[in-house]
């Protein structure tokens, strides 16, 4: 029996993960943020487990001697000016060990291993292995899809060789591993919800709004017409603010800084809770508070526009045809009213995440127009049809 079944989506500026144990029906979902430390042969042998969520203190330590801190421990003061994100870099390329601690994560929370909080001597962890079996599915987006067989086949000999997480020794039973392109729950859940006959006739873009990639797809008469990935994610947005306000990425987690953007023209307090470190006279504060939302505003207007201009590109004379639109990702809701001024006025429907967003809300306790249900639905649509 397949002990954990998930699907994580791999994103950059987080990877979410929907999980379940035992085909317990229960959903779970676990969150890795997207920071990476390179372990020392010194921080190997002083490493030890915190009282803290698995997920929130991951580390690896990998066949080969060298290891990996990943996530929310990489603030912490020992590693806090060591980690990068590799947003230059392909999901890929991280991508096996932010699975293997995501797992690993996972078979901690779900009790699936036997250790003592005091045993973490690694000579003697790596005499004793906990063996579990997994169901996976793992989403890239569509830009590096080239990569995606080298890559199912890089993460299925780094489970079956088994890895050190957090002191304890893994070895996975692959059950069923597959790779799939970001947008595939989307579309899956739309054609479920269509007869055979009317998904044939309807003319469907799928628009995934990442941090990192826009991934844009084109379905007439069910099949595949167009597909393109472009690399102006919405951190291009956030790095064009930065390099024009006061604000300063560099001692700051990733997540902290683009929620603050992206909460800017509704409600700048986190802007100014940012800005506070820089700016402490409450007038001048408040002035460059003030330019940072203009700067913000004018920002996402341009960025917006670009968009437009990559739509039009990529589908040509096709958008005419266009009946409705599939839209969900991070980003996407940023846009919300630029969205349906522009779709809306060509008179083409817009379905916000097929609705997954409130199934994702209702399940994980989440209020449905919360970004991060949106962000979710994706890997959802897939976790619904993987798990048939």
């Amino acid at each position: 029996m397949t002990e954990i079944t998930a699907v994580i989506d791999l994103g950059k500026s987080l990877a979410k993960t929907i999980w379940t144990i035992n085909a317990s029906g229960r959903r779970e979902i676990l969150f890795l943020e997207p920071e990476i430390v390179s372990l020392t042969a010194n921080d190997i042998a002083n490493a030890k487990r915190e009282n803290a969520d698995p997920e929130k203190d991951a580390w690896l330590v990998l066949p080969d001697g060298s290891g990996e801190a990943l996530g929310f421990i990489t603030r912490t003061s020992s590693y806090r000016n060591r980690r990068k994100l590799g947003q230059d870099e392909l999901k890929t390329v991280n991508g096996v060990n932010r699975c293997l601690a995501i797992l690993g994560s996972i078979a901690e929370r779900s009790e699936l291993a036997d250790y003592k909080d005091d045993e973490i001597d690694l000579s003697i962890s790596m005499n004793k292995i906990t063996e579990f079996s997994v169901t996976l599915c793992v989403l890239l987006p569509l830009s590096e899809w080239s990569t995606s067989q080298q890559f199912r086949q890089n993460l299925l000999d780094a489970l079956q060789s088994g890895f050190n997480f957090r002191g304890v020794q893994y070895r996975v039973n692959v059950e069923i591993l597959e790779i799939k392109p970001e947008g595939s729950g989307l579309l899956e859940t739309r054609q479920s919800q269509l007869t055979i006959s009317a998904y044939r006739n309807r003319v469907i873009i799928c628009l995934i709004m990442g941090h990192y990639n826009n991934s844009l797809f084109l379905y007439e008469g069910g099949q595949q017409i167009v597909a393109d990935c472009s690399a102006n994610g919405f951190y291009q947005l956030v790095d064009s603010i930065v390099s024009q306000t006061a604000l300063d990425a560099s001692n700051l987690a990733n997540s902290d800084l683009t929620e603050a953007i992206y909460e800017a023209p509704s409600d700048s307090t986190l802007v100014q809770a940012l800005l506070w470190q820089k700016v402490k006279g409450r007038k001048q504060l408040q002035q460059q508070v003030n330019q940072a939302v203009e700067i913000i505003k004018r920002n996402r207007a341009d960025f917006w526009d670009s968009v437009v201009d990559w739509i039009y590109r990529t589908l040509g004379p096709n958008f005419l045809k266009v009946n409705e639109i599939l839209i969900s990702g991070g980003s996407s809701r940023f846009f919300q009213n630029e969205i349906e001024d522009f779709f809306g006025d060509s008179d083409i429907d817009i379905l916000w995440s097929c609705q997954l967003n409130k199934l994702v809300g209702k399940d994980f306790n989440l209020h449905g127009e919360d970004n991060l249900s949106y962000r979710l639905s994706d890997a959802y649509g897939v976790f619904n049809n993987f798990t048939i």
